[in-house]
């Protein structure tokens, strides 16, 4: 079963180069490629979440194995949480890409638009799936940037206006993070997310601890749009193509924002009742402020997007 996981990644990244290689000569190939793609995900992400029935699968890649128990290679992880999340973030991405056959018309570079799609499905699979923190932040950047670039998609003055936009703020929480990883890493000498678990031991108590947090928390926070970092969110979802739109608001903010913050509080740091309290303090935050700015907006999808 193991051997499967790197499809959910190796499949959407060579339909995009072949939608932009064929999709030059062949009429259409683009639309049914990446329709398809997202089909073969879904089926197989459904099936692994039938058999997996709670288990934890691990691939290794290039068959690296663990040195004196340190993990040296790049570690891929199937659990129950995460097929759950990567069942849903490729049966709407199917949905978008059925969608998109007819939408897509009032546009055109179809290719571009469906190769930075299966990108950015890619890149949101890979950030379930990757079991250090370095993997989740390439992933994260590949999916991010595929989303700046489809949101301006229409390159009209709203469209790029939000795109860049969103870029500002999207590479201030990128900053964030990639400087949580480097203290992480400086401390535990380590980027596999169970290892760092294992390494910081008794010292999570610690200043240090908690500024990592800290970092971890406002960057993905700001991928997520959790009030107060949510300036980003109405313009660019509302400005981007509906099918983007949907998976944006979707799955975009939950895959690389949302879970991210639930599986590394949850499962690489011991979560602090301070910490759990600023969790719960943000996310409630963000469900009443968001309905109230919402009232706002005179634009739906921007009131949809403002809520979401």
């Amino acid at each position: 079963m193991n051997q499967m996981i790197p499809l959910f990644v190796v499949t959407p990244l060579a339909a995009a180069f072949l939608i932009m290689i064929i999709g030059r000569f062949v009429r259409e190939f683009n639309k049914y490629c990446a329709a398809s793609t997202l089909l073969f995900l879904s089926v197989i992400s459904f099936s692994l979440l039938i058999q997996s029935a709670g288990n934890i699968y691990v691939y290794k890649v290039g068959g690296w194995e663990a040195i004196n128990k340190i993990p040296i290679g790049i570690y891929m992880v199937i659990d129950g949480f995460s097929i759950l999340v990567v069942c849903i973030i490729n049966l709407l991405g199917l949905f978008s890409a059925i969608y998109s056959m007819s939408y897509i018309k009032r546009y055109t570079a179809e290719n571009y638009f469906y190769a930075l799609f299966c990108l950015m499905i890619a890149g949101m699979n890979g950030v379930v799936l990757s079991g250090d923190l370095f993997n989740i932040f390439v992933f994260l950047e590949i999916s991010v940037i595929s989303a700046y670039s489809l949101v301006a998609f229409g390159v009209e003055k709203n469209e790029l206006e939000a795109s860049f936009k969103y870029q500002v703020l999207g590479s201030i929480a990128s900053f964030f993070i990639l400087f949580g990883i480097g203290f992480i890493y400086w401390k535990t000498k380590t980027l596999n997310i169970a290892d760092i678990k294992a390494a910081y031991g008794i010292n999570h108590t610690s200043s240090f601890y908690l500024f990592a947090q800290l970092l971890i928390l406002c960057g993905f926070g700001l991928k997520a749009a959790i009030i107060p970092f949510h300036a980003w969110l109405p313009d660019a979802h509302s400005s981007a193509p509906s099918p983007i739109s949907a998976m944006l608001s979707g799955v975009l903010i939950k895959a690389v924002g949302i879970y991210v913050i639930i599986r590394l509080f949850f499962n690489m740091f011991i979560i602090s009742e301070s910490i759990s309290i600023l969790i719960i303090t943000l996310g409630t935050l963000s469900m009443v402020i968001g309905v109230f700015l919402a009232i706002g907006q005179w634009d739906i999808k921007g009131c949809l997007h403002t809520t979401a």
